[in-house]
């Protein structure tokens, strides 16, 4: 009922603007307590929210225990799994932050100076069999015995970390070397 003052329209405006502010406040769960409610006729949205946040939180926390064995490759694999369940999820951006930056720090330091100049070490034939991916013929394809590491790890397209990691597995592998 409209206050004094009020018309039928703003008094519909008032009452929408509060089953919003209910919506947004109220959880699938908080909505089942109320009794009458039910999460898939009132809360679409919210079907299944309680399943992903315990799965993102289970995932995040093997993450952080693999992140205490300095395993950053899994951690960074199950952090992006958590991100994909609950992409706002508080913890998901600092973990993976730390994952990433710690493995970088790791990557780089594997490949040594970053102003050296890496040279592909085999030849055409020999670099066929590798069976590459497409993203390591194209590092390799930027290799022009000019061109050093640092550069080599700002090419556009992919990350630092993603060429870091290619770089590391083409020396490894005896694909390239340093000069």
């Amino acid at each position: 009922m409209p206050r004094k003052g009020q018309d039928m329209s703003e008094a519909k405006k008032e009452r929408d603007a509060e089953d919003v502010d209910e919506a947004v406040l109220m959880s699938p769960s908080l909505a089942a307590d109320l009794g009458d409610l039910s999460d898939t006729d009132r809360f679409p949205a919210f079907e299944g929210l309680d399943n992903r946040l315990d799965e993102a939180n289970a995932l995040l926390e093997k993450a952080s225990r693999m992140l205490e064995l300095d395993n950053h490759s899994g951690a960074i694999e199950l952090i992006s799994k958590a991100a994909a369940l609950a992409p706002e999820h508080p913890r998901i951006a600092p973990l993976k932050l730390r994952s990433e930056t710690t493995l970088l720090a790791m990557l780089e330091s594997r490949l040594g100076n970053l102003e050296a100049i890496p040279f592909i070490k085999l030849r055409g034939e020999e670099i066929l069999w590798l069976n590459l991916d497409g993203k390591a013929g194209f590092v390799l394809s930027k290799m022009d015995g000019r061109t050093n590491l640092s550069r080599l790890l700002s090419l556009p397209g992919m990350s630092r970390l993603e060429l870091a990691r290619i770089l590391s597995q083409l020396l490894d592998n005896g694909v390239i070397g340093m000069g």
